[in-house]
């Protein structure tokens, strides 16, 4: 491939991953929202609740809908402050913070992951 090729694929693939990254905290927002308007709301019709009913699966689920919420809304500030840094030629700075919003984003994604099994159990455990 010659030089300009590669520049051009390169930066197809980086405004690709870009778009995924975007998708993915769009999609992550809107799964644990739904997940807690509609478990909120619902839970009582889909489940039994009585008095003797153990809710704690469930409020550890909502915990965790909640958590992984708030993780991607730190995640689009730390991606903000690496895309400062990185304009600034503040490399090390910038590199930082692109690891600190990955770890976010796998923490956000796990907790919601975390979330739905609970949520599934807690369901299997009172029908």
């Amino acid at each position: 491939m010659r030089k300009k090729e590669k520049k051009s694929r390169k930066k197809n693939l980086l405004e690709m991953r870009d778009y995924a990254q975007e998708e993915f905290d769009k999609l992550i927002v809107y799964l644990n929202s739904g997940a807690l308007i509609l478990t909120i709301g619902f839970v009582k019709d889909i489940t039994k609740i009585t008095e003797q009913t153990d809710t704690m699966i469930l409020i550890f689920s909502w915990s965790s809908f909640v958590f992984s919420l708030l993780t991607i809304l730190v995640s689009h500030k730390t991606a903000m402050l690496s895309t400062d840094y990185e304009l600034n030629e503040k490399e090390t700075t910038s590199d930082r913070f692109d690891d600190l919003t990955s770890i976010l984003n796998w923490t956000s994604f796990f907790s919601f992951m975390i979330g739905i099994i609970l949520l599934i159990i807690f369901i299997t455990n009172n029908l």
